[in-house]
């Protein structure tokens, strides 16, 4: 989410448009690819509804060495999130918690139909 190679972590932030369905979705996992994290990569997930704003259990915070293991680079979530109609993505690198910058390369989430 922000250039590598800088004397120190960059706080920056990357936020999806929000996705429109014409039902409403359950999200069942959210995975996030990224290069091989080292000590002290940290960032937060955040799904975003309808109106513009972290959903409920919808926020999720990885620091490698904590709840990722270094060297991975793949994290995962299972969310606990209600069914929804809209939804988005905010990454946020933690540049208070997290001290070496990072980068992700892929999105995936797994969604299911979720009610009307």
């Amino acid at each position: 989410t922000v250039p590598t190679g800088l004397g120190s972590v960059v706080a920056g932030v990357y936020e999806t448009q929000t996705q429109l369905f014409s039902k409403k979705v359950a999200v069942k996992e959210v995975r996030l690819y990224t290069e091989p994290l080292v000590a002290d990569n940290a960032f937060t997930v955040d799904l975003i509804g309808s109106g513009g704003s972290v959903m409920a259990n919808g926020s999720q915070n990885f620091t490698a060495g904590t709840n990722v293991t270094i060297g991975d680079d793949l994290v995962r979530w299972n969310p606990g999130i209600a069914p929804t109609y809209a939804l988005g993505v905010r990454i946020t690198n933690a540049s208070v918690t997290g001290t070496r910058n990072w980068t992700a390369t892929k999105m995936e989430i797994d969604i299911e139909p979720g009610g009307k």
